[in-house]
């Protein structure tokens, strides 16, 4: 036997011998093997303490007329203890609770959270930061950003028990400016600025529960100004035409306009706000300057406070009964209202037929139109305005409406 062979002899006698050791010390050392007997050491001593029944009085606490066994209270607050340490070690919080740069970061359920003051990060359900900002007793309040999932700012501003409240900006999902301005309860409340998600201006002034209430200015895409006045729930006050001359119009609306003239009225129609109004001479005023009389609204829905009406019946719930209904031949501003809308679809019988001369792009001459077109109105009395809704025929919805003052002739 040569020499070779009796090393390795020697080497294979001394790694038999090792490898029971080394395969003791890697499952000793190995987590899921500590792990198990952990919770087998656990499992027994439970099993153990609560498998002895108690013997005498002295196993027992008295309360009252119960008799609780000791070890049974000993096993509830040893597993309360328990749970409460899971519980702890698996919070941020405690045990990791501050982000790269020092701000410490909550999950958005974390009870610690409701303890929390000043400022932190808050992540959301799938692990996103929501939340960077100030809180006080578990929520938002101060200064802060909120986030969406996609990693977008969606409002930066002040809060207030995790309303939106003071003045603050809010975007679109995408993080192009919506909003900015003043905020109540979440809501555009105050002064502000309206964005399209283009960038461009929308509307400045006053806002109230998220609408555009109060005075204000539209502007169209280009930023250039459309309407200034005064609006409700989102939508234009029309009646604050009503008695203005053409150069008092002309301060609150400075869209496009078009045109339309006979003998001893015109109609013009303020192409970018969906209307068009009526004027007659004055024959009082030393101008003899173009008065408003009649404001026709191209929608076929009236809104009273925040509530949008489309039928007669609701109609006749929020304004009571017309004070007149019935066919009627068109007049002018009625036949252009009706061709206007024709254009988009066929609500009525066909257009009305009028025969115009363009004397100028936004400026025609009517020399006659078909006065026995006939369409169906009701009229509503509402303080000293008189509302009348226009119809194709008798029927349960309207195609526009127009306001007039009550005490005009031309009102009903």
């Amino acid at each position: 036997m040569g020499g070779n062979e009796l090393l390795n002899i020697l080497i294979q006698s001394i790694k038999s011998k090792l490898t029971g050791l080394v395969t003791k010390i890697r499952l000793y050392t190995s987590w899921a093997y500590v792990k198990t007997r952990i919770v087998i050491k656990i499992r027994d001593f439970f099993v153990n303490l609560l498998g002895i029944k108690p013997r005498n009085k002295e196993d027992y606490f008295n309360v009252g007329r119960w008799m609780l066994s000791k070890r049974l209270i000993y096993a509830a607050v040893i597993m309360i203890g328990v749970l409460s340490i899971w519980y702890i070690s698996s919070e941020t919080t405690l045990f990791k609770n501050f982000s790269q740069d020092g701000i410490k970061t909550y999950k958005y359920n974390s009870l610690r959270l409701r303890t929390a003051k000043g400022h932190v990060k808050i992540t959301g359900k799938s692990g996103y930061l929501a939340y960077d900002g100030n809180v006080e007793n578990g929520y938002a309040n101060g200064e802060g950003v909120l986030y969406n999932p996609a990693g977008n700012a969606v409002y930066i501003g002040t809060f207030e028990q995790n309303d939106y409240e003071g003045y603050g900006t809010e975007n679109y999902p995408t993080g192009s400016l919506h909003y900015i301005g003043d905020f109540h309860d979440c809501y555009y409340e105050g002064k502000g600025t309206l964005y399209r998600e283009n960038g461009t201006r929308e509307y400045y002034g006053d806002f109230f529960q998220g609408k555009k209430n109060g005075t204000g200015t539209l502007y169209d895409v280009g930023e250039n100004e459309i309407y200034s006045g005064s609006f409700s729930a989102d939508n234009i006050v029309y009646s604050e035409l009503l008695g203005k001359n053409a150069t008092e119009v002309n301060e609150c609306y400075k869209g496009h306009s078009t045109l339309y003239v006979a003998s001893d009225e015109s109609v013009v129609v303020m192409d970018e706000i969906n209307a068009l109004y009526r004027g007659v001479a004055d024959e009082d005023a030393l101008d003899d300057e173009v008065k408003v009389d009649s404001v026709y609204v191209l929608q076929n829905f009236f809104n009273i406070g925040n509530e949008s009406i489309e039928s007669i019946s609701d109609l006749k719930d929020a304004l009571g009964e017309p004070i007149y209904q019935g066919n009627s031949e068109v007049v002018l501003p009625e036949a252009v209202a009706i061709n206007l809308l024709g254009k988009k679809k066929n609500i009525f019988q066909g257009p009305v037929k009028m025969d115009l001369e363009q004397t100028f792009s936004d400026v025609a001459e009517v020399n006659s139109f078909d006065r026995d077109y006939s369409v169906y109105i009701y009229t509503f009395l509402r303080g000293e305005i008189a509302y009348s809704f226009v119809c194709k025929e008798k029927s349960e919805y309207f195609e526009f409406y127009y306001l007039s003052n009550a005490n005009d002739d031309d009102a009903m």
